[in-house]
């Protein structure tokens, strides 16, 4: 691909995506958590947009004026940690699984014994907090079977090097395009009785269901609440959280309710369900969720 292909935005977005992968990967851990620390203040600063769309999130959140002094020290705070994120996933390809394992306090993995053992499979949903590259690399490194559904990103260079990421990971990649069947997909990994990893706090589709979060609706997608009551394989919460030196990473045991008989009214409990633990999971420490678009409709 050259510049002509891609267009200029796009080849930027590249070469900076891979400036970025570099410095995390070659320069020694303290210089180069120093450098993503200044990545995070430089964008505070010079991002007017997204600072006023993450400020509104976290005082949705936090039930404070966009404008309080609380809500901008949060503001500060959720750069800073959207920066270590990115410094994070690619710096942990570099640690062994006994480092991964020091720095990793992961609970609940009974939980995931507990799904899998019905031989159906397993979803784990996850909101965009702390960490959840190290979550799965902590999971393979275990021997668990984890796949992931993958955005189709642009250019196609970059989408090559997010699912080239994931898979020296260990995860398997789904990407999520059109006439690629992902569903049937996912439905055949879940009957091998694999983990099906899912961000779902976020509705790109425009289809999602409706939910409420913090006093007011928004939309989470249809499809991990879709997937488990079409297969039988339950959902669990997977939550992630940043550590001075490393992470938390909890998992919630498999949701459980009531279903009425009908496909579209279930789908909405279930839903309703993984909306309402992750809105716990927020609440925990709500600069830690990497929420950098409008998360509400207003």
């Amino acid at each position: 691909m050259s510049l002509r292909e891609d267009g200029l935005r796009l080849t930027a977005v590249y070469w900076g995506y891979r400036a970025v992968e570099r410095a995390a990967t070659e320069v020694p851990e303290r210089a180069g958590r120093k450098v993503f620390e200044w990545l995070g203040r430089l964008g505070y600063e010079t991002l007017p947009g997204v600072r006023t769309t993450v400020a509104a999130n976290q005082a949705q959140v936090l039930g404070l004026d966009p404008r309080s002094p609380l809500i901008r020290t949060a503001t500060r705070e959720a750069f800073r940690l959207y920066s270590r994120y990115w410094y994070d996933t690619f710096r942990i390809r570099a640690l062994s699984p006994a480092e991964i394992d020091r720095r990793t306090r992961f609970e609940g993995a009974e939980h995931f014994d507990e799904a899998l053992a019905s031989g159906k499979g397993c979803i784990a949903v996850i909101p965009h907090m702390g960490n959840w590259d190290v979550a799965g690399r902590w999971v393979t490194a275990h021997g668990y079977p984890l796949a992931a559904v993958a955005e189709v990103l642009k250019p196609p260079r970059l989408a090559q090097l997010f699912v080239r990421h994931r898979e020296e990971l260990g995860m398997r990649v789904i990407p999520l395009e059109a006439g690629a069947n992902v569903g049937q997909q996912l439905a055949r990994l879940l009957a091998d009785n694999w983990i099906i990893a899912l961000v779902a706090d976020r509705d790109l589709s425009g289809r999602g269901v409706e939910v409420e979060m913090f006093g007011a609706t928004r939309r989470v997608p249809a499809g991990p609440a879709m997937l488990s009551l079409t297969t039988g394989a339950p959902i669990v919460v997977c939550t992630a959280y940043t550590r001075p030196e490393g992470w938390v990473v909890r998992i919630g045991s498999p949701l459980v309710f009531e279903r009425a008989g009908k496909l579209r009214a279930d789908v909405t409990a279930l839903s309703g369900l993984m909306a309402a633990e992750f809105e716990r999971a927020i609440a925990a420490y709500p600069p830690d969720w990497h929420m950098f678009q409008p998360g509400w409709p207003t």
